[in-house]
C-alpha cells in the first residue's frame, strides 16, 4: 500500500454529518471542531480521523496508538476501545470499517455521487470494453460521461493512464467530485471483485449495474469460486432499487442450433444476441432487448465483444435511451487499448489481448478460430502471487490453438520457471509448444513462425506497459515491443 501526500476533504464533517454515517462512538464525544481530514494508512499521518482496517496483509489497528500520539482526535474501527483510552479521544466501533471509509470519504467530497448519474460493471472479463461500449452510448445521448477503469480514467475532459481497476475510496469520491465540477453528468465504474468485497464504492448509489461474465479468477483472495461469484453478485446491493441489473444466462441454441448470447435484465425481461457475420475488423449482429431490437455493426471482432455490447444496450435500453442513440453510440464505439488490439504486420496477422483466464482465451480462441485460414498460434503466461490453480486450466485453454507458446507474464517474487511448468501441466499432450521464459524472446521466436495466413495472439498483458519481476516493475508493452521486433525484421531484410 503506498502512501501519498494527505489531502483535506472538501467539506469539514462536523457532529452530524459524522453521527449520521457512524452512529454515536462508544468513547468520547464529538466536539464542535469538524473533522478536516481523513487517514487510513499510518505513514500519511497526522490526521483528524485515522480508520483502521485489517487487511490481508496488514493491520492497521496496531497503528492507533501511533495515531493518537500524531494528534489523531477520532478512531474508526471494528475493536473495542481500550480501557485506557486517552481522554479527549472519540472511539467509534463499527461493523464494516471499511465501508465507513468510503462513505465518509464520500461525504468529505460534498457526495458528488448523489448529483451524477452512476453506473457499474464488473464481470470476471470484459470490464473495461463494456464500460466503454455503455460511455459512448450516454455520450451519443448528449451525456457528459467520466469513466474509471483498468485501463484508462476520464475525469472530465482529462483522460490519463489508470493505476489500477477499482480505486480506494478517496480517490473515487475525488475523481466523482472533479467530474462534477467540470460539468459531467454520468460516471461509470469498472467494479472488481477486491473493490465490491471491499466496499470501495461505499456509499454511492447505481443507476445501473451488469455483470458481463462468471469465469474463474482471484481465488487466491475469494478461495472458491461460489464466494468469488457470490462477491461479483453482490454488486446489486449498490444499485437503487428500481434499477437495472444484468446478468449472464446460461447460453441456449436457438431454432437453427446456432448459439446465441443471452443475459437476464431485472426488471425488464431478456437481453439477447446474436453474431450475423464476423472478419477480422469487425462484426454484424443483431440484439434483442427493452428498448432496442435491431441489427448493429461493431468495429470489434470477437463473440466476447458482442457480448459485452450486448449488455451495454441492455442496460441503456433499460434507463430509457432511444433506440437510434444506443444503434449509433455502440456502432461509433472505439476499442479498448490492449482489447484484441491489432499490430500491423507484413506477414500474417497478430493481435494483443488481455485475456488472463482460462474464459478469455477460450472466448478469443472460439472467436478468432473460425476466421483462421492458417494456424492460429497463442503466447501467454501467467501471474505470479496469483490463483495457481488457474495456471493449468490456461495451458488446457491454450491447447485449442495449433501452437502456443508459454513465457513469463508479471512473475512478481514467484519462480518464472516454476509458473511455466505448473501451466506446462496442462497442456494436452500432443499440443505444439514452445518454452521460452523470456518473454520478448518469445514474442520474437513467434512473430519469426508467422507465415501469410497464420494468426498470432499475445494475451496476458494487454494495455499493462510493466513487467513485474520481484519488487522491479521493469518497462515491458507487448505492443511495444511487438512492433520494435517487426521492426528490427523489416530493417534486416532492407539491409540484406
Amino acid at each position: 500500500m503506498a502512501s501519498r501526500r494527505l489531502k483535506p476533504l472538501r467539506i469539514s464533517l462536523d457532529r452530524s454529518a459524522l453521527e449520521k454515517i457512524l452512529g454515536n462512538p462508544c468513547r468520547g464525544t464529538v466536539g464542535e471542531a469538524p473533522i478536516q481530514s481523513i487517514c487510513r494508512d499510518h505513514r500519511q499521518l497526522p490526521a483528524d480521523l485515522f480508520v483502521a482496517i485489517r487487511g490481508t496483509q496488514h493491520d492497521a489497528n496496531q497503528f492507533i496508538d501511533a495515531a493518537i500520539a500524531a494528534g489523531v482526535r477520532a478512531i474508526v474501527t471494528q475493536m473495542h476501545p481500550p480501557d485506557d483510552l486517552r481522554d479527549g479521544i472519540v472511539w467509534w466501533q463499527v461493523a464494516d470499517a471499511r465501508l465507513a471509509l468510503a462513505r465518509l470519504e464520500q461525504a468529505g467530497a460534498g457526495s458528488p455521487g448523489d448529483r451524477l448519474r452512476l453506473f457499474g460493471i464488473t464481470g470476471t472479463n470484459g470490464k473495461s470494453t463494456t464500460v466503454r461500449y455503455l460511455s459512448n452510448i450516454l455520450e451519443s445521448a448528449g451525456r457528459d460521461v467520466g469513466w474509471m477503469t483498468t485501463v484508462e480514467n476520464k475525469i472530465g475532459a482529462t483522460l490519463k493512464f489508470s493505476r489500477m481497476t477499482t480505486q480506494e475510496p478517496a480517490r473515487i469520491a475525488s475523481a466523482l467530485a472533479r467530474h462534477l465540477e467540470a460539468g459531467g453528468s454520468d460516471f461509470v465504474l469498472e467494479v472488481s471483485s477486491h473493490g465490491i468485497d471491499q466496499n470501495r464504492i461505499g456509499g454511492l448509489s447505481l443507476a445501473g449495474g451488469a455483470i458481463t461474465s462468471l469465469g474463474r479468477d482471484h481465488l487466491d483472495y475469494h478461495e472458491t469460486i461460489d464466494r468469488y461469484h457470490a462477491t461479483k453478485q453482490s454488486l446489486q446491493k449498490f444499485c437503487d432499487a428500481e434499477a437495472p441489473f444484468v446478468r449472464p444466462m446460461t447460453t441456449a441454441a436457438d431454432s437453427v442450433g446456432s448459439v446465441a448470447l443471452s443475459f437476464e435484465v431485472d426488471g425488464f425481461g431478456e437481453a439477447v444476441a446474436k453474431s450475423i457475420e464476423s472478419t477480422f475488423s469487425g462484426q454484424r449482429a443483431r440484439i434483442r432487448t427493452h428498448g432496442f431490437e435491431g441489427e448493429v455493426c461493431l468495429r470489434q471482432p470477437g463473440r466476447h465483444n458482442l457480448s459485452n455490447a450486448l449488455v451495454a444496450v441492455a442496460l441503456a435500453g433499460a434507463i430509457g435511451i432511444d433506440q437510434a442513440v444506443i444503434g449509433s453510440g455502440i456502432e461509433n464505439a472505439e476499442g479498448v487499448a490492449g482489447r484484441l488490439e491489432a499490430i500491423e504486420s507484413e506477414q500474417g496477422r497478430i493481435f494483443v489481448d488481455f485475456a488472463h483466464t482460462p474464459d478469455a482465451i477460450d472466448a478469443v480462441i472460439a472467436s478468432m478460430r473460425p476466421l483462421v485460414r492458417g494456424r492460429l498460434m497463442v503466447l501467454f503466461g501467467c501471474g505470479g502471487e496469483r490463483d495457481q490453480g488457474k495456471r493449468p486450466q490456461m495451458g488446457a485453454s491454450a491447447s485449442k490453438a495449433d501452437h502456443v507458446f508459454v513465457t513469463s507474464d508479471n512473475p512478481r517474487s514467484e519462480d518464472p520457471q516454476q509458473i511455466i511448468e505448473q501451466i506446462r501441466e496442462g497442456i494436452v499432450v500432443g499440443t505444439d509448444h514452445i518454452i521460452e521464459v523470456d518473454r520478448r524472446r518469445a514474442i520474437q521466436c513467434a512473430i519469426e513462425m508467422l507465415e501469410d495466413d497464420d494468426v498470432l495472439l499475445i494475451a496476458g498483458k494487454g494495455h499493462e506497459q510493466t513487467q513485474q519481476s520481484g519488487d522491479n516493475q521493469l518497462p515491458f508493452d507487448d505492443r511495444v515491443v511487438t512492433r520494435e521486433i517487426i521492426a528490427q525484421h523489416q530493417q534486416g531484410r532492407i539491409i540484406g
